[in-house]
């Protein structure tokens, strides 16, 4: 299962002055550290000949982002780097491989959460016809429309923007483009609940499911600051700088909740099965990023789901 999806290829590169300009109206600061550091993984991984997806729109963000990327291509993220190792590349596969099951069970309508630079309505070949919503930031959007203007050809799915904040009323920004909460619906939640506090994420998994009708599918990344409190990573906080990419994370992640997350989907009306980084890395014939390896002591642990509307 290791070879590349087919996704589509961008068209040309960048256009001179394009990373200056974007850096210019700060919206790659917005984007952050952890988004572009996602995209520089997944630019990687679609160098591979053995590729999970092949994600070109990632491979001009990292182009464009310059030396905003430095954190994490420097020494401050090599350990951050290292303890990842493939997680990435495999998150993405997972997410990629959870849509398209959910899209050819019958959901027909697509929402990615906090979208950020995700390339997934251009990149993958959907199995049916879908309205795929993308939801986050207007600065966002800006900084994106950039990478793709003129460089991506034509998705296969009906692609909408929806600008609203996770933490505001955006299922209303939801319906007025266009969505329909009557029919089947597959939700992404890619890196998103780590850094919410446990009442935004109650409030988070509330709307989605106010959101979905019966069949719906959910699939989600979680981890919490339990992460954080592991003898390996303790360790290798207390052994790096302040500046360190993994100082970063630590400050930005905010899931305090000890709660069974296959329990706490459950009570949102969620039927789940979940799969850890050492489940993955097998599955797609990968080494297990050390950072998740159950076989080495004080390693954490991090969820990927996916749940059935019941």
């Amino acid at each position: 299962m290791t070879q590349a999806d087919g996704g589509h290829r961008t068209a040309g590169e960048p256009r001179p002055g394009t990373p200056a300009d974007a850096a210019a109206d700060g919206a790659l600061t917005a984007v952050g550290t952890t988004a572009l550091a996602v995209a520089s993984a997944r630019a990687l991984e679609s160098t591979r000949p053995d590729r999970l997806f092949d994600d070109q729109i990632a491979v001009q963000t990292v182009a464009a982002a310059g030396t905003q990327l430095a954190a994490w291509s420097s020494s401050r993220g090599e350990l951050m780097r290292l303890a990842m190792g493939d997680y990435f590349a495999l998150r993405t596969r997972y997410f990629d491989d959870s849509l398209r099951e959910a899209v050819e069970s019958g959901c027909r309508q697509v929402v990615v959460l906090a979208a950020g630079l995700d390339a997934r309505a251009f990149r993958l070949h959907w199995p049916a016809p879908v309205r795929l919503f993308e939801l986050d930031r207007p600065d966002i959007f800006s900084f994106k429309d950039r990478i793709i203007t003129g460089r991506v050809p034509t998705p296969d799915c009906t692609r909408t923007a929806v600008v609203a904040d996770l933490r505001k009323d955006w299922p209303s920004a939801l319906r007025a483009q266009g969505f329909d909460p009557t029919r089947p619906t597959a939700w992404l939640a890619e890196g998103i609940m780590v850094y919410l506090t446990e009442r935004e994420g109650e409030d988070l998994l509330t709307r989605i499911g106010t959101l979905s009708a019966p069949s719906s599918r959910l699939t989600l990344e979680y981890g919490s600051l339990a992460m954080f409190h592991t003898e390996q990573t303790s360790a290798a906080l207390a052994h790096t700088s302040d500046d360190d990419v993994l100082h970063t994370l630590a400050a930005l992640w905010r899931n305090e909740s000890t709660e069974d997350p296959a329990l706490r989907l459950a009570r949102h009306g969620w039927t789940t099965v979940s799969q850890d980084a050492a489940d993955l890395a097998r599955t797609y014939g990968r080494p297990v990023p050390p950072a998740f390896d159950p076989t080495l002591p004080g390693t954490g642990r991090i969820s990927l789901i996916s749940g059935i509307r019941t």
